[in-house]
């Protein structure tokens, strides 16, 4: 189990780095030779239905070391077994298994810079989870100004593998895309694992890809270091790459952004 969790988690934070840097304009804005006008520039929002539905619950584990009595005819003894360590018990995986995680995070890109929120609800199998970034770019015709594109994932989750080491997810749902010119809404497939080096250290890795109406690439790893009472909160750090292309909904001509940049989070782990 522990060398498929690694394998998969080596895979996965490979996966950033697989992305070319190569971009042609402005995802979702329309390029300064385009015609403007009010006709094309309806709103655009191309609706899917998210796919999956699951719902979760959680369980904890608990001790039930037996007790042993040896009695004498004129007083008793109370032995307990020893306790089994931590690392053998049957709770471990509740204990390192988060079944609520909330998150500020923020991205430094070679065109400016990102802020974003996560939630994540998870049962021993089931769960979801609602990842939301707000990016303020250089604009690319020389203006000086800037642009605001805004991506969301929404996704029901499904452990496929599970273990004392961490866990291996199928995800699935919908993604959102506001660019300045066009709104895209399409279906959404992901995969994420987390893998425990330590009981308070462990690597993480995710890749979420939206195929149509546009097409979006979110791959991201890093570690995260659990501190504070009861391990309950997270430092989080690594790298994330984000792929934006319009496919020419816009003006006819595809528009894409290539976005790698470290990121930094930091929020409960419960």
């Amino acid at each position: 189990m522990s060398s498929l969790f690694r394998v998969m988690s080596c895979a996965l934070l490979a996966g950033v780095l697989l992305v070319s840097a190569s971009a042609e304009a402005r995802f979702g804005k329309r390029s300064n030779s385009s015609e403007d006008t009010e006709e094309e520039s309806d709103s655009r929002v191309h609706d899917a239905t998210p796919v999956g539905r699951g719902s979760g619950s959680s369980g904890s584990g608990h001790d039930d070391s037996p007790v042993f009595y040896r009695s004498r005819p004129s007083r008793s003894y109370v032995t307990s077994r020893p306790s089994h360590s931590f690392w053998s018990e049957s709770r471990f995986a509740s204990r390192l298994h988060r079944n609520f995680t909330l998150g500020l995070d923020a991205q430094v890109m070679r065109e400016g810079a990102g802020v974003g929120l996560h939630l994540g609800v998870e049962g021993e199998r089931f769960g979801g989870f609602l990842r939301t970034s707000g990016l303020t770019l250089k604009a690319d015709d020389g203006s000086g100004d800037s642009d605001n594109i805004s991506v969301t994932e929404l996704h029901l989750s499904f452990a496929a593998l599970t273990g004392r080491m961490g866990r291996l997810r199928l995800e699935g749902g919908v993604s959102v895309a506001k660019a300045p010119d066009v709104t895209f809404v399409g279906p959404s497939v992901g995969l994420s694992s987390e893998l425990y080096l330590l009981r308070s250290l462990s690597l993480e890795a995710r890749v979420q890809l939206t195929p149509w109406p546009h097409r979006q690439l979110d791959a991201a790893g890093g570690m995260v270091w659990y501190l504070g009472a009861w391990n309950m909160f997270a430092l989080r750090g690594g790298m994330r790459v984000l792929m934006l292309d319009d496919a020419g909904w816009v003006d006819g001509v595809p528009h894409r952004d290539v976005l790698p940049g470290p990121y930094v989070s930091f929020g409960l782990a419960i």
